[in-house]
């Protein structure tokens, strides 16, 4: 009989616990989704909060550099390499942030940083700040792209430009790549045009950022010593 009774005892213990487990399984499950609910709000929210701090930083620079153009400061390269000096020690850095806000903004003459930074800090320093500038103004043309759309890349270019681009490109899809390398490796090439465009295209962004960075350095470089050793 009390081997009986001990028996229900612990089949009944056994069911508790089973119960409870279930319950712990259950509410554990719930805890994981809310964690992973709250971490997916709090990253869409950073993400939302950088794309409109960088949007605004993008316009303002844009508005800055567009007031020094409009008063003449990019209108030759002598009054260019006063901006840049006008900064001192940081010229190399306004050089670089020049060279980024430039390939944004098409209206600043695209050659003057790459002239000027050479003779100003010497070859290879104004390589470096030309390279740097320009791929990462580069990069970010592709990302606004990407990330605004149509409308934004139509209030920066004409609509006819635009699908007279869009129908070469339903036509040279597959050696789109190839022709984006040759073209942003030639000097001649609108590299703002094409950056903005390829963000509308379903290129990847590590596939474009391998084109920036293998296709711009020759020119950057020949730019760099012309300028650097020969008018120094």
């Amino acid at each position: 009989m009390e081997h009986k009774i001990e028996h229900k005892i612990q089949e009944k213990a056994s069911e508790i616990i089973e119960h409870n487990k279930e319950k712990a399984v259950e509410l554990l499950g719930q805890t994981k989704e809310q964690a992973v609910d709250i971490l997916e709000t709090k990253t869409s929210f950073l993400k939302k909060l950088f794309c409109i701090a960088l949007a605004i930083a993008v316009v303002g620079a844009g508005i800055w550099f567009f007031y020094e153009y409009r008063i003449g400061t990019f209108r030759d390269a002598d009054s260019f390499k006063e901006f840049i000096n006008s900064f001192g020690i940081l010229g190399p850095l306004f050089l670089t942030v020049f060279q980024c806000v430039k390939t944004i903004y098409a209206v600043i003459p695209s050659t003057l940083g790459c002239i000027v930074g050479p003779t100003l800090f010497g070859p290879w320093v104004g390589i470096i700040c030309n390279y740097i500038g320009i791929c990462s103004g580069s990069l970010l043309a592709f990302w606004l792209s990407r990330t605004f759309g149509i409308t934004f890349v139509k209030q920066i270019f004409s609509e006819k430009k635009y699908n007279k681009s869009m129908r070469w490109l339903e036509k040279q899809k597959k050696s789109y790549p190839v022709f984006l390398w040759i073209a942003i490796f030639l000097p001649i090439s609108p590299d703002d045009f094409l950056c903005y465009f390829t963000g509308l295209t379903d290129m990847k962004f590590k596939k474009f950022a391998l084109i920036i960075l293998t296709s711009k350095p020759f020119t950057i470089i020949v730019y760099g010593l012309i300028f650097g050793y020969g008018f120094n």
